[in-house]
């Protein structure tokens, strides 16, 4: 058996919060660190369902109408009647989404003989929410709302779980961009404060918040954003992140995708040869989201061993580029065993 963890970013196909973490640990058990809520009230859409309770709560109304179908086409949103929008105007929904799953995951918890494991609850970066719901000429004037709406619910969710629960910071927007603009990413993430603002969420948060943080390329109908023509941007930032990180919070692990929705990862040594300049420092570990479905195992295998090469020594877990929910329930289920496969190589 080999000691890398499986880790799952979040969303799950299933029609419940019990039915998605029973599914988790039934496929992966004790190979978890973390278990998600499977986020199904949003599964399928992921930060869309966030912004539409949002207009219904009086918050946001369509500024420019979108259909949806891809990230590009989406409707971009602002504050109604010429009002600022403020974190108090808005309920993101993720301190209800842990009263739920809290109970479920103690339980199941219990049930398994699995105290090590922590409940994880993800949610979208500031800059992440208000890029898709207020577009891009909105980001500057709306993330100060959304950062004080976040923070105001994982004051919550350590209030209920304490240090039972770890907050992913999942930042879609910030990796996007540094893809498209390579090679001036390092320009894009000093201009916009990309990594600076991921960790200032931390240092806003109580103390003794456990934090992980996923990297993301986006999954809307398992079509990423943008592609990575090699791993410097994600190196880049996952560093920028670690260098600004507060030195009294815990920043458990990041995740970094190396497929790109529809898109398997390369085979080629020089996209992962970046990696050697991976700084993450002592207690946060490494995961690797190369697990996909067009690949063979053998060939998946074979990535993974680029990976670590190039790293210079094992990832500490393996995992899909991103969540599971935009993936039929069959797919689903076959990525998980297909960690589970990777994560016990030699």
């Amino acid at each position: 058996m080999g000691t890398r963890a499986v880790h799952f970013v979040g969303s799950f196909p299933a029609e419940s919060t019990d039915a998605a973490m029973r599914a988790m640990l039934d496929s992966a058990g004790p190979l978890l660190r973390t278990l998600p809520t499977g986020e199904t009230r949003r599964y399928e859409f992921y930060i869309r369902p966030i912004i539409e309770d949002l207009v219904a709560q009086g918050a946001l109304e369509s500024k420019k109408p979108g259909q949806w179908n891809t990230s590009r086409d989406r409707t971009i949103y602002r504050a109604p009647g010429g009002k600022r929008l403020s974190g108090d105007m808005m309920d993101l929904g993720y301190l209800r989404e842990a009263k739920e799953a809290i109970p479920v995951f103690e339980a199941l918890r219990a049930a398994r003989e699995l105290p090590d494991l922590t409940l994880q609850i993800g949610m979208p970066t500031t800059f992440t929410m208000a890029f898709i719901a207020t577009g891009a000429s909105g980001v500057l004037r709306n993330k100060k709302a959304f950062t004080d709406a976040t923070v105001r619910d994982i004051s919550g969710i350590r209030e209920l779980a304490g240090d039972d629960v770890v907050i992913q910071l999942e930042a879609t927007a910030e990796l996007v961009l540094m893809a498209k603009t390579q090679p001036l990413h390092g320009l894009v993430d000093r201009m916009l404060g990309l990594g600076s603002g991921i960790a200032e969420l931390a240092s806003l948060s109580p103390a003794g918040t456990r934090f992980g943080v996923h990297l993301c390329l986006g999954s809307m109908n398992n079509k990423a954003r943008a592609t990575l023509r090699n791993a410097r941007p994600l190196v880049h930032l996952a560093n920028s992140v670690v260098r600004h990180w507060p030195s009294d919070r815990a920043l458990e692990y990041i995740h970094g995708p190396f497929a790109a929705g529809d898109i398997p990862p390369s085979a080629k040594p020089e996209f992962y040869a970046p990696l050697t300049g991976l700084s993450l420092g002592a207690g946060t570990h490494f995961y690797a989201g190369l697990v996909h479905d067009s690949p063979t195992e053998a060939e998946q295998f074979h990535t993974l061993q680029l990976i670590e090469q190039a790293l210079g020594r094992p990832v500490d877990g393996v995992a899909t580029a991103c969540g599971l929910g935009r993936r039929p329930r069959p797919v689903a289920d076959a990525l998980m065993e297909r960690a589970n496969t990777l994560a016990a190589k030699g």
